[in-house]
C-alpha cells in the first residue's frame, strides 16, 4: 500500500512538468514565428529604435493641469508632461508627489509612476 501514494506524487510530478514543458514551447514558437516574419535582427533594431524614442524624467509634480503633470526635475528645471488616454499610471499623481516617467521626443508621458 506503499506505492500508491508514490506512484500518485511521480505521476502529478509528471503531468506538472509536461504543463509547464508546453508552456516554454508555445513561447519559443511564438519568439521564432516572429523573428522570422521580421527577418531575424529586425527584433534587435526595434527594441533600439523603441530604447532611443524616450527619455525619463525624475522630480517633484508642482501643479497637474488637467492632462499635463508640471514637474520639477532634479536639477531644478521645471518640464511640463502632458499625459493621454494611453499613459500608464498605477495611481492619481497629484502635487508634491516625487514621480519617474517615461516620455517621448514630444513631451507625452508613456508611463507616470511614483519615484522609487
Amino acid at each position: 500500500m506503499v506505492f500508491r501514494p508514490k506512484v500518485v506524487s511521480v505521476l502529478s510530478c509528471g503531468f506538472l512538468l509536461c504543463l509547464g514543458m508546453s508552456s516554454a514551447l508555445q513561447a519559443a514558437d511564438m519568439k521564432a514565428a516572429h523573428s522570422e516574419r521580421n527577418g531575424g535582427q529586425a527584433d534587435q533594431k526595434e527594441m533600439i529604435v523603441e530604447m532611443e524614442s524616450f527619455h525619463i524624467i525624475q522630480g517633484d509634480v508642482v501643479r497637474v493641469e488637467r492632462t499635463n503633470y508640471v514637474v520639477k526635475r532634479l536639477d531644478g528645471s521645471e518640464v511640463s508632461l502632458h499625459a493621454d488616454n494611453n499613459t500608464m499610471k498605477t495611481e492619481n499623481i497629484t502635487a508634491g508627489d516625487r514621480i519617474e516617467a517615461k516620455v517621448n521626443k514630444q513631451n507625452t508621458a508613456l508611463s507616470i509612476f511614483p519615484a522609487p
